[in-house]
């Protein structure tokens, strides 16, 4: 369900997925593939709740339709990254809730993501 948020604590969620993106970077250091690509994922995630108060007011709920509906509602018909939070959410499932192990070129790529989609939140809402 989709909870309502101060809009001033937008910041505090781009805090949240700068320091699971940095996480991310750490572990890909150790060659901690699946760990590092889970915590660019959620990097994503939280990324997106922070462009969705900043817009709305609101955050998605652990549902991930929600998340889809609520960036794309945030978004007003302008450009918009569903697709990236998509696939964050897809792989989230997929690498931290199953037997599939991911690969360094996996864990590479979605890093790669997470931080083109923070630089992209951050333009857009100006937090920093």
């Amino acid at each position: 369900m989709v909870r309502d948020v101060k809009i001033e604590e937008a910041k505090n969620y781009m805090d949240k997925a700068q320091d699971f993106y940095e996480a991310a970077l750490g572990e890909f250091e150790k060659g901690k593939y699946d760990v590092s690509l889970f915590n660019s994922t959620q990097s994503i995630i939280l990324g997106n709740d922070c462009y969705c108060i900043f817009f709305l007011g609101k955050r998605p709920s652990k549902d991930h339709r929600e998340a889809i509906d609520l960036h794309l509602e945030a978004s007003r018909g302008k450009p918009s990254k569903k697709d990236v939070v998509d696939d964050a959410l897809e792989k989230r499932g997929t690498f931290g809730y199953t037997e599939r192990n991911a690969t360094r070129e996996e864990a590479r790529i979605m890093m790669t993501k997470a931080r083109r989609f923070l630089d992209w939140v951050k333009f857009v809402t100006g937090i920093s």
